[in-house]
């Protein structure tokens, strides 16, 4: 069975760019780099491993995927509700064929900020 039988949402990921605007302010917009990602989305209940304490991650949802996303810390991803902030991937496989991103769930007003 592949992992893609599993995945019952489509998700994107975005990444912030920066641009200059009219008074020389620095605006940050949200830019899609990858859209319908297959994806399950689960509640992180258990402990925090200990490379994500050591880090200091704050993680409330694991996001498996079977294909490799390019995500960085700090990016979000989107399932069309709600947002989550990127704070660590993982190769779960050694075919490249499982993907785990550690995430913050962002409340709504997060989502909108763009500083």
């Amino acid at each position: 069975m592949t992992l893609e039988l599993l995945t019952r949402r489509t998700i994107s990921l975005q990444r912030a760019t920066t641009a200059p605007g009219p008074s020389g302010e620095i605006i940050r917009s949200w830019q899609t780099v990858l859209d319908a990602i297959p994806a399950s989305i689960l509640t992180f209940h258990a402990h925090p491993w200990k490379h994500l304490a050591r880090r200091s991650l704050d993680v409330t949802h694991v996001i498996i995927t079977p294909q490799n996303t390019g995500a960085e810390f700090g990016d979000r991803l989107c399932d069309g509700a709600l947002y989550y902030r990127v704070e660590y991937v993982i190769n779960l496989g050694d075919r490249d064929q499982a993907w785990a991103i550690y995430a913050d769930l962002l409340e709504p007003q997060d989502a909108l900020i763009e500083s």
